[in-house]
Parts: structure tokens; C-alpha cells; sequence
């Protein structure tokens, strides 16, 4: 090979991995971008751990732009400053969530996640700072891990507690079954007392002939009771029969009484002997006499009825 063929070849050669260096620079590198206008953005995180300052930034998995610089704020909080740099006109909204995706192997990629039912604002991209908090695949693993750990040391925790107070609970319980001690209450001492006390109740019930005489005084007992029975309903026969004779004497002083006004009625009206004794003056003068010694018989009279009424009258039922 000439001279001249070997150097043009090495110049074209040349000529051609400078165009590849710049198409990769102006595709993945600082030149990226070239041409365009971005917003920019900064994220306050507590650490930015994962985080290059070449990272892609991606809005809902769609590469938006990258990360231009990362450091610490100047306020002493010892927080981290992400600046971003996203394309003029993707309508990134003002709310949103980061979420970073770091592979094994290749470069971390900060993922915008909009908040879902989030207002519609845009970011205006003049370097406004949003407060956010960095999440990833390992922190998320992690998280779960420690709050199953957690969970799994209280259930641990529990069934420990819970195996000591059956073991207390089973110690009682044999303690109560059973005792060691001589003199302990336990359950078996009191079913051998009951059975000792038992035993010398159906003795005593059976000696002397004590349950014989028991059925004797119960048998003796229901016949007073029995007669006790008898007489009351003797009684109450008797006092029925005494309680119609009253009422057969009311009736009959009723219908006395109901004569009584009948004969004073004809002697207003001039009926009869009495009658003409009351309307005739002259029949009442010739038996003033009479009247006055019929007034003698009735004071008489009325001492009597006044000692029956002191005395009373002997009534045999």
C-alpha cells in the first residue's frame, strides 16, 4: 500500500470517529440537547444517594432531560439541591413524585411520576425549588422488609407472652388437680373429704332404723293434715249454711217492713180500725183510756226488748 492510500485511509478513519464522538455527545452527552430550550427545576431531598449529576431525567418513563448539578444547601440542613433541566413544553405538572431507577449495572434514572387527581399546573421552570421525597425499588423493598420484620418480632413477642401464660395457667391448674403439699385444698384431697362425708351420711341414715322413722312421721304428718283438711271444709259447710239462714231472716223483715208501710198507708187514708182512730175525734176520746193502758204494756214491753238487747238471745246453729 502506498503511502498516500495509507494516509488517506487513516484521515477518513479519523474523520469518522470524530462524527460518532459528536453524534454521541449531541445524543447522550453534554451536548445533548443542543438546539433546544429547558426548563429548570430544582429538588430538595434529605439525600441524594443513587443520584449522578449526568443522570437522565425521565417524565412517566419518556426521557425529559438530565441532571445538571448536585450539592448541599447553604442553610445548614444538610438537605441536597437536584438541579434539572427538563424540554420547554412536555407540560410537566407542579405535582409530582420522584422515583429512582437504578439498574445493576448502567446509570441511574430519575423518574417524574404526576400525582394522580393533582391540579393541572405546570411548572413555570425558572429554578423554583419543590420539596420532594426520593423513592426507589431498593428503599421500597426495604420499607416492607422492616415493617413484615416489625410485625413478625411483635407476633414473636405475642406467642412468647402467650406460651408463658399457658405454662403459668397449666402449673396452676395441676397445682389445684394435684398438690404436692400434704395439707393443700387441691381438688383431690376435697373429692376423698366428699366421698368420707358421704359415706358416713348413708350410715347414719341407715342405723337405728332413722329412715323408717322418717317415712313414719312424714306418713303421720300428711294424715293431721288430712283432718285439718276435713275440718276446715266442715266448717265452711256450716258457715254456708248459717249465711242462707241470715238471708232467708233479711228477706223476711224486708217484706215486714214493706207491710208496715202498707197499714200506715191505709190509716192515713182512714182504712179500718186504726184509720177511724186517726180521722174520727170521737172514737180517739172514748179510747183514750185504752190507749193508756196499751201505753203501760208497751213501757213494759220496751224493758223487755232493752234487756234482749243487753242480754241477747240465745241463737243455737
Amino acid at each position: 500500500m502506498s503511502t498516500v492510500r495509507r494516509d488517506l485511509f487513516i484521515g477518513i478513519t479519523a474523520l469518522g470517529g470524530l462524527v460518532v464522538l459528536a453524534w454521541m455527545l449531541l445524543r447522550f452527552g453534554e451536548l445533548a440537547g443542543v438546539g433546544q430550550t429547558f426548563d429548570t427545576i430544582v429538588l430538595r431531598v434529605e439525600s441524594a444517594r443513587g443520584v449522578s449529576s449526568v443522570s437522565p431525567v425521565s417524565f412517566n418513563g419518556v426521557r425529559v432531560g438530565d441532571v445538571t448539578s448536585i450539592e448541599l444547601a447553604d442553610d445548614g440542613s444538610g438537605d441536597a439541591l437536584i438541579a434539572l433541566r427538563v424540554r420547554e413544553g412536555i407540560g410537566l405538572p407542579a405535582e409530582f413524585d420522584v422515583f429512582l431507577d437504578a439498574s445493576f449495572v448502567g446509570e441511574a434514572v430519575l423518574d417524574l411520576v404526576a400525582v394522580p387527581d393533582a391540579a393541572a399546573n405546570a411548572i413555570e421552570g425558572d429554578g423554583e425549588v419543590y420539596p420532594v421525597e426520593i423513592t426507589s425499588l431498593a428503599g421500597n423493598l426495604t420499607s416492607n422488609l422492616a415493617k413484615r420484620l416489625a410485625a413478625f418480632d411483635r407476633a414473636t413477642a405475642s406467642i412468647e407472652e402467650l406460651a408463658e401464660t399457658y405454662t403459668d395457667v397449666g402449673r396452676r391448674l395441676s397445682a389445684v388437680i394435684d398438690s404436692d403439699e400434704s395439707d393443700a385444698g387441691d381438688l383431690r384431697s376435697l373429692l376423698e373429704r366428699a366421698d368420707r362425708v358421704v359415706t358416713r351420711s348413708e350410715a347414719w341414715v341407715a342405723e337405728d332404723g332413722l329412715l323408717e322413722d322418717v317415712r313414719g312421721s312424714v306418713a303421720r304428718f300428711d294424715e293431721v293434715a288430712q283432718r285439718v283438711a276435713d275440718e276446715a271444709g266442715a266448717f265452711a259447710a256450716r258457715s254456708s249454711r248459717s249465711l242462707d239462714r241470715a238471708d232467708a231472716a233479711i228477706v223476711t223483715a224486708d217484706e215486714a217492713v214493706s207491710e208496715l208501710r202498707t197499714i200506715a198507708a191505709r190509716i192515713n187514708r182512714g182504712e179500718g180500725t186504726l184509720g177511724q182512730l186517726a180521722t174520727n175525734p170521737d172514737l180517739y176520746n172514748s179510747m183514750t183510756a185504752a190507749i193508756q193502758q196499751f201505753q203501760s204494756l208497751i213501757t213494759e214491753a220496751r224493758l223487755l226488748v232493752e234487756k234482749f238487747r243487753d242480754e241477747g238471745i240465745p241463737i243455737s246453729l
